[in-house]
């Protein structure tokens, strides 16, 4: 078990709570939009796609919503069923310096850009850290760079990491191998890229197929099923691409 980090561990003690290994699910709505389901039942939508870009619907009563930019395809509040809370990774044109524990989750952001050019083509981007007993959650939003070594620092060695690899407005693919070598995750699951399925017309990205392709041998790769359930200290020892469908 990885080990907690410090404003988590004092949070978990002063509620009480038991410290165990954590499960996350996880179930790919469509572009970077991901509901995850952690084992004592708290529900995260992460960056609510409109619905014009998607078919599937979240019918789960929503706990916490986390949107990295203000873009139409990342901030779509109005998915999410119920009263969640709603953190914003972006407050106007600078960053939020979100830091706070949720249900038991540590959530905090790392800044970073929608572009190699330092934000300057389409802004800046929140990285949203989800933080659960031996467990990290990484969202990385539209990023458009490498990583520095400042951000590297923050973010840590990811268990799971959720990457854009539809390149276009985000980072390449050898950007997107770059950034999974920096961040050593156990588990890789591809998003902000058009499934086989998508409608016809309108913005397009590239197919998870190319993300492959350039993956070649050096990780594994399991296609999965809608959604996937990760236990921590059950993770493969070694970095495997996860591939979900948008539906079953």
């Amino acid at each position: 078990m990885k080990k907690l980090s410090g404003i988590l561990l004092i949070a978990l003690v002063n509620t009480g709570l038991v410290i165990s290994q954590s499960t996350v699910s996880l179930t790919w709505v469509g572009q970077s939009t991901f509901l995850m389901s952690t084992g004592d039942g708290v529900k995260v939508l992460m960056d609510p796609v409109n619905p014009g870009m998607v078919k599937a619907e979240v019918p789960d009563i929503i706990d916490l919503v986390t949107i990295s930019h203000e873009h139409g395809d990342h901030n779509y509040v109005a998915m999410a069923k119920g009263n969640p809370v709603i953190i914003h990774g972006l407050k106007g044109s600078d960053y939020a310096k979100v830091d706070t524990v949720f249900k038991g989750i540590h959530v905090y952001t790392v800044g970073s850009f929608h572009d190699n050019q330092g934000g300057s083509q389409r802004g800046k981007n929140a990285i949203f850290v989800f933080e659960l007993p031996g467990a990290k959650v990484v969202h990385l939003g539209d990023l458009g760079h490498v990583l520095n070594e400042n951000q590297v620092a923050a973010i840590g060695s990811a268990d799971v990491l959720l990457i854009p690899v539809g390149t276009g407005p985000t980072i390449d693919l050898q950007s997107a191998l770059t950034v999974i070598k920096q961040l050593e995750p156990r588990i890789v699951v591809p998003m902000h890229y058009m499934p086989a399925d998508a409608p016809a017309g309108g913005f397009r990205l590239g197919s998870v197929e190319d993300f492959i392709k350039a993956v070649g041998t050096a990780y594994d790769v399991k296609y999965a099923g809608h959604s996937e359930t990760f236990v921590a200290g059950k993770l493969p020892l070694k970095t495997t691409i996860t591939v979900l469908k948008t539906s079953e």
